[in-house]
């Protein structure tokens, strides 16, 4: 590494939290540590039921700052829909202005001339660029995955971490791909998009999703880890992970189980209380559990414990066709097991026919036959395995962190 950076993470989220998105940037921020950089995650005090330290939830390395702002918290899950929208842009307004003052204390008039490092003298006839942030060991670069604070953070050293793409993109939101200097987009179709929209390609980094390795490699046995979180040894075992969400497409699997054979069982392990009830207020399957959320230490338990494990991701939507990086399918592959999948431009970017049982996305009836397949042809299962675990060799946080680092000396 030629030289060393500071980053300053900026995320408007619940901290810890019960959804993905705090994994991920809590092993981001570990691995970008592990690169070389020293890092400080700043975000929001909020109100919240998890009162567990942030280290601890998510059990990573104490490496990296949490730095927490001032907040308008005025989100509760029992407003109506449209007040909590309200609620939530309001809130994300007030941390996105409380960020940026934040930087600007902490960095005071860091573009005016005679502040910070000059790399490069100018001649006198030429306007000078200007001098580069100045952090705690390095070259300071602000980092987020929020569309306020991509509008409104200093954008000289400003990295906008892309995740999703409105199906109608507005143009606030090209305010804010055109004004960092670099974009990193978890897939593929986001980068194809975001050239569409006039984003230079050398602007992008495609940085997809990751696993731990170490967390995933579990020696354990399935009738182990089956015993371990109580789970029945004599029984096919078919298991999904994540939230219930419509484009993550739960409801399509749920909808299969009621053309399996009893002897399938299917437990959904995820999914915020609302959800939750709903999902058990609709299925009432004797052969479908809909076990709610589980920390995330607990899933490779769960993954270990399953004959087969479900990807199934509408089409309906943007985000779950195109755009998405899931967590859980690097998880799926590291676990070892057959994974049964909607095929989607989204997911063809990891998984192919020699790695998985890809079935039409939206289809409960195709994925029951993809689950039955799955469970059924034994050693075509087990080959895919082999050939998933070997991909998914190289998808790990460090080589992610690399990845990105050598991203932002590049186009900074």
């Amino acid at each position: 590494m030629p030289k060393q950076l500071t980053i300053t993470y900026i995320a408007n989220i619940r901290l810890p939290t019960e959804k993905a998105h705090g994994i991920q940037i809590m092993k981001t921020c570990e691995a970008l540590v592990s690169q070389g950089t020293d890092v400080e995650l700043v975000v929001p005090k909020r109100h919240n039921t998890i009162k567990e330290d942030p280290f601890d939830f998510y059990g990573g390395e104490r490496n990296f700052t949490i730095k927490r702002l001032w907040s308008l918290d005025a989100i509760w899950w029992s407003m109506p829909a449209f007040l909590k929208k309200i609620a939530f842009w309001k809130q994300s307004a007030a941390f996105a202005f409380n960020a940026w003052r934040y930087i600007k204390k902490s960095n005071p008039s860091p573009f005016r001339r005679g502040q910070g490092e000059v790399l490069i003298e100018a001649k006198a006839e030429t306007p000078s660029p200007p001098p580069p942030i100045r952090g705690r060991t390095g070259d300071l670069v602000l980092y987020t995955r929020d569309l306020f604070l991509a509008l409104i953070l200093p954008k000289e050293n400003l990295f906008y971490e892309v995740h999703w793409l409105p199906e109608k993109v507005p143009w606030y939101h090209k305010r804010a791909y055109k004004r960092a200097k670099g974009l990193i987009v978890i897939s593929d179709g986001i980068k194809n998009d975001l050239i569409k929209l006039g984003i230079s390609e050398t602007k992008i980094c495609v940085a997809r999703d990751a696993v731990e390795r170490k967390q995933f490699q579990l020696n354990i046995t399935k009738e182990g880890a089956r015993k371990k979180i109580g789970l029945p040894t004599g029984q096919k075992i078919v298991v999904y992970t994540g939230h219930l969400y419509d484009w993550k497409g739960a409801n399509v699997l749920a909808e299969a189980v009621r053309l399996l054979s009893a002897d399938i069982q299917v437990y959904l392990v995820g999914g915020i209380n609302e959800d939750v009830k709903r999902f058990k207020a609709a299925y009432q399957l004797p052969n479908l559990h809909i076990v709610g959320w589980r920390k995330h230490e607990e899933m490779p338990l769960w993954l270990r414990a399953a004959d087969t494990l479900v990807l199934p991701n509408s089409a309906k939507s943007r985000i779950g066709a195109q755009d998405t990086s899931p967590l859980k399918l690097f998880e799926y592959m590291m676990a070892g097991r057959p994974i049964v999948a909607a095929d989607l431009p989204a997911i063809r970017e990891v998984l192919t026919e020699d790695m998985a049982e890809l079935v039409k996305p939206d289809d409960p009836a195709r994925l029951a036959l993809g689950i039955k397949a799955a469970l059924e042809r034994k050693e075509l299962s087990a080959n895919r395995v082999a050939v998933a675990q070997e991909k998914v060799r190289d998808c790990t946080w460090d080589k992610r962190a690399k990845q990105i680092i050598d991203f932002i000396f590049v186009v900074k």
